[in-house]
């Protein structure tokens, strides 16, 4: 029988009978000195836990360290001399507990890794990433899981479904190496904040994806889907009731962004403005229709190439005369709300791609002359413009000029060269993109004329 006066054995702890009222028996082990305020906790229902009792700043404190049987008696002694430690510097282990207990998981270690990492220069484009990455793929597998508990092979797990192929999705090799660098940086911070042993970050040694980078662009076929797409999505005057063939309408800003942006090879942030790399959105102050040229004095290569010319085609400069500025809205892409730009292209542009496969199915297309563009991104539209200029025979500083690669001398010499053959070039890639999405280049006449010259003549991606 249990000695109220203190145990100091399992067996005796054991021993210790519920009463109606939780009462606390001093440890005491029989051999070497105890531990002042250690006790046993015994509940009503006969829980019994290590618990330690103490004095701070004058107020009474109790400390549980931890539930018998699964803490033994050395344990619990050896942990509340540690926290002894912690008191005598005035520190309440009750407020430290609570704070590892907080940052146990890997959802409150992300907490805190972006309160203190990621925040620190927001607006940053690699902490808008990271974020998105921890939300989307990291959390979801890991959040709950302790920090100190994530092994190498959780992590491994978790790049394998990005690197791999599945029934429901593709393989994101790209994602799936963004995703290891976040870990490996997340895991680092929780070395540094004590939450893990020094050395044993889970991401280190991960092997990284191959990334196949893949250069996609629209080939003639598909620009001419996506031009029966955009016109089956555009709207109807009023009055006019809207005719079988046609989809539920798109907002017109919405298409004429995606217009401007084939035409011209301009970045998404270069027309729609980015507030992360502070780009703000294109105004027509940076239009000039008379001299046919949009002057772009924010963008991504600013800092090397100056004010960019970017030189308007027939098509784009027609499509800009034709589009009535907005009163009390310097944008040439306006927002929902007075005076702002356009802000989210991202889920429009998903509807529209989705048009072009719904299109062919109630056209009934023939299965060799589909087309899938779910994988085309936006800034695949500039690329699609520098691959009409290659088929077209530009050569590559052509190319460069027209999206802005170049150091800006290229395009700011032409632009003072009588017949601007940058200009020249942009007229015809526009001319042609603009013929295959307004369907006024039968397509199918001239690839069977390609087929029979034997590739004589203008290069047509079928």
């Amino acid at each position: 029988m249990a000695n109220l006066a203190g145990v100091s054995t399992k067996t005796e702890i054991e021993s210790l009978k519920p009463k109606a009222t939780t009462y606390p028996v001093p440890l005491v082990p029989k051999r070497g000195e105890g531990v002042r305020g250690l006790y046993v906790q015994v509940t009503p229902a006969g829980f019994k836990s290590f618990v330690l009792r103490f004095r701070l700043h004058g107020r009474q404190k109790t400390l549980t360290l931890g539930k018998f049987p699964d803490m033994s008696v050395e344990q619990a002694t050896s942990t509340a001399l540690a926290r002894w430690s912690d008191i005598r510097e005035g520190h309440n282990p009750s407020d430290q507990k609570r704070v590892e207990r907080q940052a146990s998981t890997v959802r409150e270690l992300a907490k805190r890794f972006e309160a203190e990492h990621l925040d620190v220069k927001p607006g940053k484009g690699w902490a808008k990433e990271s974020k998105r990455l921890l939300d989307r793929h990291i959390l979801p597998a890991l959040g709950s899981k302790r920090a100190k508990d994530v092994e190498p092979a959780d992590i491994a797990e978790l790049l394998s479904k990005l690197k791999t192929d599945a029934p429901d999705r593709k393989a994101t090799p790209t994602q799936a190496n963004r995703v290891r660098a976040v870990c490996s940086k997340l895991f680092a911070k929780a070395e540094l904040w004590g939450l893990r042993p020094i050395g044993s970050n889970p991401a280190r040694g991960q092997d990284r994806a191959d990334e196949n980078k893949k250069e996609r662009y629209l080939s003639d076929r598909e620009l001419v889907a996506l031009g029966e797409a955009l016109r089956a999505l555009a709207p109807t005057h009023a009055g006019v009731k809207r005719g079988a063939h046609l989809l539920e309408s798109e907002d017109p800003q919405i298409l004429l962004a995606i217009r401007l942006l084939l035409l011209t090879g301009l970045r998404k942030s270069e027309l729609i403005g980015d507030k992360a790399r502070e780009i703000p959105a294109l105004t027509w102050d940076d239009v000039d229709l008379e001299a046919g040229v949009i002057r772009l004095k924010h963008h991504k290569t600013v800092k090397k190439a100056g004010t960019r010319l970017v030189p308007l085609c027939s098509a784009a400069k027609a499509l800009l005369e034709a589009h009535e500025a907005t009163l009390g809205n310097p944008h040439v892409i306006v927002g929902r709300r007075t005076g702002t730009s356009l802000v989210n292209l991202q889920d429009p542009w998903e509807k529209i791609r989705e048009a072009v496969t719904l299109l062919q199915e109630k056209k009934k297309a023939p299965k060799l002359l589909k087309v899938n563009i779910e994988d085309v991104t936006l800034h695949d539209l500039r690329r699609s413009l520098a691959s009409m200029g290659v088929r077209l025979g530009y050569p590559m500083p052509f190319i460069a000029g027209l999206l802005g690669h170049a150091a800006g001398s290229v395009t700011a010499v032409y632009a003072r060269v009588s017949g601007n053959p940058l200009h020249e070039a942009a007229e015809a890639i526009g001319s042609r993109i603009a013929g295959l999405l307004d369907g006024s280049i039968d397509l199918e006449k001239e690839i069977q004329t390609h087929r029979t010259t034997m590739g004589k003549g203008l290069q047509v991606a079928e």
